[in-house]
Formats: C-alpha cells, sequence, structure tokens
C-alpha cells in the first residue's frame, strides 16, 4: 500500500499510548474497512511531524479486497492529512525489503517570515551556500554516522551508504535532498542543522572534513515539520 501524509499534526508513525499517529489511523480504517484486525508495517518509522510524499506501508488480510472500493473506502474514512494512493499484493516486506530512501528538507531564504511558505524553514539570507554544498559532498559514500544519531534508538551498526546529498533551488524554495540505504534516528535532521552551522560560518570545512565520522558530534537538529519522506525504492 502506498500512502502520504502531512505528518505535522501527528505523533510520527508508529502506535504510541499517548498520542495521535499515523499507524494509528491506517489500522482503525483498514479494519473498518475489510472487518479484519491488522498492523501495519511502514517503510520507516517517521519522527513526530515528518511528513510523506510517498510511504510504502505493508499489511496482511485473511481475505482478498477489491483494491479500487478499497482505496475509495479508506480514503473516505482517514482523515485529510492521511491518504492511499494505491494498493496492491507483494511479498515484499516493506521496511527490510527497501533499498534506498530519499528525504528531502525544504527552506527558503529570507529576513521576513513568509505566510505561504509555512511547509519550509524560513533561514537567512546571507548563509555560504557554497560551503553548504561543499559539506553535502563530504556525506557522500559508506560512512559511521554515529555523531547524527540522536540517542534514544538503539541499532546493530551505526555505518550507512549515502548515494547522493545535494542543495538545490526549485523556484524559492532551497532543497536538501539526501539518498540513502538506511538513516539513524534523527540523523538527517542532525545533517540539516549542521550543514546551516556551515553556512553560518560556524564550522572550518577542512577541520570538518577530517573528524565528520569519527569524532564529530552533531549539536543542532533541524525541525521535523519542514522535513519529508520523498521516496523508498526496492530495487538495488
Amino acid at each position: 500500500m502506498l500512502t502520504t501524509y502531512d505528518g505535522r499534526k501527528f505523533s510520527g508513525f508508529q502506535k504510541q499510548k499517548n498520542g495521535r499517529t499515523i499507524q494509528e489511523e491506517l489500522e482503525k480504517a483498514i479494519e473498518i474497512v475489510t472487518k479484519q484486525k491488522t498492523s501495519c508495517v511502514a517503510s520507516g518509522r517517521t519522527d513526530a511531524g515528518v511528513s510523506a510524499f510517498l510511504q510504502p506501508v505493508h499489511f496482511d488480510v485473511e481475505k482478498p479486497i477489491d483494491t479500487q472500493s478499497f482505496i475509495r473506502s479508506m480514503n473516505g474514512i482517514l482523515p485529510n492529512e492521511i491518504k492511499i494512493l494505491n494498493v496492491f499484493e507483494t511479498n515484499l516486506h516493506a521496511r527490510f525489503s527497501a533499498k534506498k530512501k530519499t528525504y528531502v528538507y525544504k527552506m527558503y531564504q529570507s529576513n521576513v517570515s513568509l505566510p505561504l511558505f509555512d511547509d519550509a524553514l524560513q533561514i537567512s539570507p546571507n548563509l555560504d551556500l557554497k560551503k553548504m554544498k561543499k559539506f553535502c559532498s563530504l556525506l557522500k559514500g559508506t560512512h559511521d554516522f554515529k555523531g547524527f544519531q540522536s540517542s534514544g534508538s538503539p541499532t546493530e551498526t551505526t555505518i550507512r551508504t549515502i548515494y547522493s546529498a545535494k542543495l538545490y533551488h526549485s523556484g524559492n524554495y532551497l532543497i536538501f535532498s539526501v539518498t540513502g540505504n538506511g538513516f539513524l534516528y534523527k540523523m538527517v535532521r542532525n545533517i540539516v542543522g549542521t550543514m546551516l552551522k556551515v553556512g553560518e560560518g560556524k564550522f572550518d570545512l577542512k577541520e570538518l572534513k577530517s573528524n565528520l565520522f569519527n569524532t564529530f558530534k552533531a549539536t543542532s537538529t533541524a525541525k521535523p515539520e519542514f522535513l519529508y519522506l520523498l521516496n523508498v525504492s526496492y530495487n538495488s
């Protein structure tokens, strides 16, 4: 099942005791439509406030479903912030079969807060974009990203592969795009926070390059509401 959602009013994807979540809303709607209770598994557990343009989710049901009727019924029940784009039968695991994920972080440069850009982070027009783009180039490759992991989410390894990390303009937006084989807890937001510090001149790039994947520890985490899961690939 392919879903899209505005996560700014939710406490993340994963179901929890206190807080409204994407998983909870999906499972309630599926039970109503199929008359079957099931659990949803996403390609990744987006944090509180984080949105998704395209989030793959799998679930198991005993009885076959009519896909078009299912989509219409689900979208009629789900809140406006969550919608189903497509549904199909698959033997892929939404999380463990994923090969690549792409996240984007939206920003705009202005001295004045602009109401029509409330889906992006306002940043200073005086940031050094050349240095920020050079920082992005340092991220590519297979590295130990432990310095960009926030505490609270244990993992077997902090080594990840970044296939692409770019900063570019899209109209009036400044977009950071990163594609990797997986991401640590708050890793993308910590990368963006560090990138902005680089643009402010808080880090020397040569010094940062030498310790980025050994002694460096990110201390600035970008806000979650401007981070978006763009897409997930299941092909190598």
